[in-house]
């Protein structure tokens, strides 16, 4: 029996979504963001932008949960590219708490999400990762993504490189 399973994300899901986007980020980008960015991020600046984000029906919105403690543990976004390309779709977020790593959820996601989009008429894909997260680098390698273009910006004015990774075929 599997211990965690995906499902579409609903919008009562939001404070979930919000938790486990604080908690992935001060995990996760610990060593890559300044702490005191990282120590600052809170469920309930996350709170109204995820219900936001929930309430766009273009877009696909899948969450991760625990089938044990029903708590969510994961999720992930994707809708049309951003970049305006045609026939592209992106992957906007997808996130997971430490401990519900390595159980294959994160393919498992990118998998059901990039099928969705196929359906739509999608067949290319982009994702943007931060260049310093090696551990995602990896990930989106592992599954057949190619780096591509590199652009500046900046996380709570904390300035970053942020790397495509491209799918030619979904």
């Amino acid at each position: 029996m599997s211990r965690f399973a995906i499902r579409d994300a609903r919008l009562e899901d939001a404070e979930g979504i919000a938790a486990a986007h604080v908690d992935s980020w001060q995990v996760s980008y610990r060593g890559i963001l300044p702490s005191n960015v990282l120590d600052r991020i809170d469920v309930g600046q996350r709170l109204e932008s995820r219900r936001q984000i929930l309430r766009r029906h273009d877009a696909i919105h899948l969450v991760a949960y625990d089938l044990t403690h029903k708590d969510i543990v994961g999720f992930c976004d994707a809708g049309r590219s951003r970049r305006g390309v045609a026939r592209e779709g992106e992957i906007y977020a997808i996130y997971l708490i430490h401990r519900a790593k390595r159980y294959g959820l994160g393919r498992e996601m990118f998998e059901n999400v990039t099928a969705q989009l196929a359906a739509r008429g999608l067949n290319r894909l982009v994702i943007w990762v931060l260049d310093d997260n090696h551990h995602a680098r990896r990930f989106y390698e592992a599954l057949g993504g190619r780096p591509t273009d590199r652009e500046r910006s900046t996380v709570a004015g904390f300035p970053v490189i942020e790397l495509a990774y491209v799918w030619d075929r979904i």
